[in-house]
């Protein structure tokens, strides 16, 4: 009796062992970091009105990851006269925490703090990353962060957009193709976001496609005053 028990035991701690390595093979998930050297040569400089990102090569800018399957580029709105001026999503690994002075459009691709990264993305909205046609995929999360030029302004102001620090917002809104989207405040009713931050993404459900848009409460004719942009890395997607 002893010996057909301690059998049953080793039986069952067998068959837990393979239930949580059957467990382990259905997370497929790739990240994509924008490290290395491919990610490197997507760097333009300077941050604004470099040969890359304007100019005759801002028709050619797009980015490819293997990995994940993502890509993305410029949105070429105006058919990319204006470059990155028009939207879109580029690579960086500009860090400046000068929010007083360099808080401008000059210097545009940098973020306040790393990440703990070398490289990241820059949104300018609005903007969009996409896996190849008739993929679709879950995006589980990314981090998500301000820029040095938007977080310089929404904190001080510019004369043209007013400080947020007392109260207003400035949104992400994030939309899948399928017609789901999320919210993510940049700024609301004083509180500001001035670190990166993970934003789960899953409630999306699986997308082909996200584009990115930007709206706050101060507004003009034009739209939101604030600039449009901010960062993101880190992106987790299910196989």
């Amino acid at each position: 009796m002893k010996k057909y028990l301690l059998t049953l035991a080793v039986l069952g701690m067998s068959m837990m062992v393979f239930t949580a390595c059957n467990d382990e093979e259905k997370e497929n998930l790739a990240t994509l970091t924008f490290e290395g050297e491919k990610w490197n040569a997507l760097i333009d400089n300077p941050q604004y009105n470099g040969t890359l990102l304007y100019g005759e090569k801002a028709t050619s800018y797009k980015w490819s990851d293997e990995q994940t399957g993502l890509n993305g580029g410029l949105t070429l709105a105006w058919g990319g006269q204006y470059g990155f001026s028009e939207g879109g999503v580029a690579i960086s690994n500009y860090i400046d925490a000068d929010l007083a002075n360099h808080a401008s459009y000059d210097y545009q691709l940098a973020v306040p703090a790393s990440n703990g990264s070398k490289n990241f993305a820059i949104v300018y909205c609005d903007a969009k990353i996409s896996f190849a046609e008739g993929v679709k995929r879950v995006v589980r999360s990314m981090v998500i962060g301000p820029t040095t030029y938007e977080l310089g302004v929404v904190t001080n102001g510019d004369g043209y957009a007013a400080s947020l620090k007392d109260g207003g917002n400035l949104t992400i809104t994030i939309t899948a193709d399928n017609g789901k989207t999320l919210d993510v405040d940049m700024a609301r009713n004083g509180k500001i976001m001035t670190t990166w931050t993970k934003v789960d993404l899953s409630s999306l459900g699986a997308v082909n496609s996200l584009t990115f848009t930007m709206d706050g409460s101060d507004r003009s004719d034009y739209g939101v005053k604030h600039p449009k942009y901010f960062a993101f890395d880190n992106v987790i997607v299910e196989l």
